[in-house]
């Protein structure tokens, strides 16, 4: 099992990018430097009416498939 974590801050109309199906994932720099793409739909419980915002720890296992995100502010 891996963790890493990472900040998001994505305004409304970038939001409103992922519900027209324009875009399905988001890239993000983890604090240790990775890049990773999240799918959005993994991101959903966190929308607010302006958009996601807050720090981030993903849980994922040694194949690389999601296990739990959860916000850490």
């Amino acid at each position: 099992m891996h963790k890493a974590v990472f900040s998001v801050k994505l305004n409304s109309d970038q939001v409103l990018e992922f519900y027209k199906g324009k875009k399905h994932s988001v890239r993000v720099r983890t604090e240790s430097g990775q890049t990773m793409s999240i799918p959005y739909d993994i991101m959903l419980k966190f929308v607010t009416r302006e958009g996601i915002y807050g720090r981030f720890q993903i849980t994922y296992g040694d194949d690389g498939q999601f296990l739990d995100l959860v916000r850490l502010n």
